[in-house]
């Protein structure tokens, strides 16, 4: 991965092998980013996209390996605290080379041959908080805990 800060945005590029959001969680890690937004768009070698279906109230989470390559089309995420951590929450839509499009939340994704991302960090943290009932971490945009204050507020 390759990245520079061009005023208030990090830009990124991944390279072909690298998997998509270890790389993208480690960097936003690396660079104290727990709150922002980002988009992407290049390719994948192979994805695994993940659709969340509410069932009895909760979701149930289904899989869809997509096991050659695809061109990303839109690649849209949310950036989070969790635990501490950043929290990626990411959608895709893709497309094969006979036209066919693929979409959902992005599970995993190994880049080929190489991947833009433009992360726009936001001045304080976001923090996503456990709801049982659903079985995921939901955004509560009005949650400041001590810790991201903090991050928040280191230059």
């Amino acid at each position: 991965m390759r990245y520079a800060q061009l005023g208030d945005y990090l830009v990124l590029r991944l390279n072909a092998g690298e998997e998509v959001l270890a790389e993208l969680r480690r960097f936003l890690f690396d660079n104290d980013v727990l709150g922002g937004s980002f988009l992407a768009w290049g390719a994948f070698s192979r994805v695994r996209l993940q659709y969340n279906r509410l069932v009895e109230g909760t979701y149930r989470p289904e899989m869809l390996e997509i096991d050659r390559p695809v061109e990303v089309a839109s690649l849209l995420g949310s950036i989070a605290n969790l635990n501490d951590e950043p929290a990626i929450h990411a959608h895709l839509v893709a497309g094969d080379d006979e036209s066919h499009t693929y979409s959902g939340h992005l599970a995993a994704g190994i880049v080929g041959p190489t991947l833009e991302v433009i992360v726009n960090p936001l001045p304080r943290a976001l923090h996503r908080t456990w709801n049982a009932r659903l079985g995921v971490a939901v955004l509560d945009p009005e949650e400041v805990p001590e810790e991201a204050e903090r991050l928040a507020a280191w230059p």
